[in-house]
C-alpha cells in the first residue's frame, strides 16, 4: 500500500479578510472534492488572511497512482482560484506495518474478555 501525502502553499493577495480567505478556499476545497473525490483541508497559516497552506492524503496500492492523484489535486488547485500557489512538499511513501489482532470492545461495563491475549500479556507486565 502507498499513502501521498501533499501540503500546498498559497499566496492569497486579493483576500482581504479571513472571510474572504475561507470563500476562496471553499471554492477550492469544493472543485477538489467534486471533480475527484478527494479531500482537502486547511493545515496551517490559518489566521493569516493572505496565505494558506491545503493538505491532502491519498491511499493507492499503485505508487505511479498515487502520484497521479497528486498531480491531479494540484492542477484543479490551479485551476480554481489558486493560481498563486508559492510552494509544494509531497511524498509517497510505502505503508508496510504489520496488521495487530482487533476485537471490538462489549457495550458491558467491566466485561474485559474482548481483550485479545496477548495485549492482556502486555498490560500483565
Amino acid at each position: 500500500m502507498y499513502v501521498g501525502i501533499a501540503k500546498i502553499a498559497l499566496a492569497l493577495a486579493d483576500s482581504h479578510s479571513l472571510k474572504e480567505k475561507r470563500m476562496v478556499l471553499r471554492r477550492i476545497k469544493d472543485r477538489v472534492r467534486e471533480r475527484l473525490g478527494v479531500t482537502i483541508n486547511e493545515v496551517g497559516d490559518a489566521d493569516a488572511h493572505q496565505r494558506a497552506e491545503l493538505g491532502c492524503a491519498v491511499v493507492s496500492s499503485d505508487r505511479a497512482k498515487a502520484n497521479a492523484v497528486l498531480d491531479h489535486v494540484i492542477r484543479v488547485i490551479t485551476g480554481s482560484g489558486g493560481d498563486h500557489i508559492i510552494a509544494i512538499a509531497r511524498r509517497v511513501e510505502t505503508f508496510d506495518a504489520d496488521s495487530v489482532a482487533y476485537a471490538a470492545k462489549p457495550d458491558e461495563p467491566g466485561d474485559d474478555t474482548w481483550i485479545p491475549d496477548a495485549w492482556r500479556e502486555e498490560l500483565d507486565s
